[in-house]
């Protein structure tokens, strides 16, 4: 089980990096066209000039956030994983690793947040893509508080273990 696991990570870190990955190259496009009002130097292509370059950069500016963090979330249950697979899951890196995944959660979902926020405030609901709503995603702060206490279980697991291991 803990194999397919590790292969359905790595085939969530390729399609993040696939399709994140053409995601950011057709916004970057988006804001080149925006930025040249709205021209595309390609036969009968046009863009909308009305958008305002803010649109782009904000959504860059959370994808440079979320995919990496997408990625690294998966490489660090990979790790987890791996140990799962060698039969000793309770190791002290593996509360470090399911830490950082409840780090890695809580600042995506704060960066989110935020630029939420600089897009209602900066950009008018008439030149917006999308005017995301602000909420607060209690699903992702209670999976943050979720892995902060099993990372607090596999310390005191593998704390008690080595205590096992020098009893006679």
């Amino acid at each position: 089980m803990a194999a397919a696991l590790s292969i359905l990570m790595t085939a969530i870190i390729w399609l993040t990096l696939v399709i994140g990955g053409f995601v950011f190259i057709m916004l970057c496009v988006g804001l080149a066209v925006v930025l040249n009002g709205g021209e595309l130097a390609l036969p009968n292509a046009t863009a909308a000039d009305d958008l305002s370059p803010l649109n782009f950069v904000f959504i860059l500016a959370t994808l440079a956030i979320i995919l990496p963090g997408i990625i690294y979330v998966c490489l660090q249950l990979r790790r987890i994983l791996t140990t799962l697979a060698d039969g000793d899951p309770f190791v002290p890196e593996n509360a470090t690793r399911l830490t950082r995944i409840a780090a890695t959660l809580a600042a995506m979902e704060i960066a989110t947040i935020f630029f939420v926020v600089c897009m209602r405030t900066f950009l008018k609901p008439s030149e917006a893509i999308s005017h995301p709503s602000l909420g607060i995603n209690f699903v992702v702060w209670a999976a943050v508080a979720a892995l902060l206490i099993l990372s607090q279980v596999f310390r005191e697991g593998t704390r008690l273990r080595e205590e096992e291991k020098m009893t006679i």
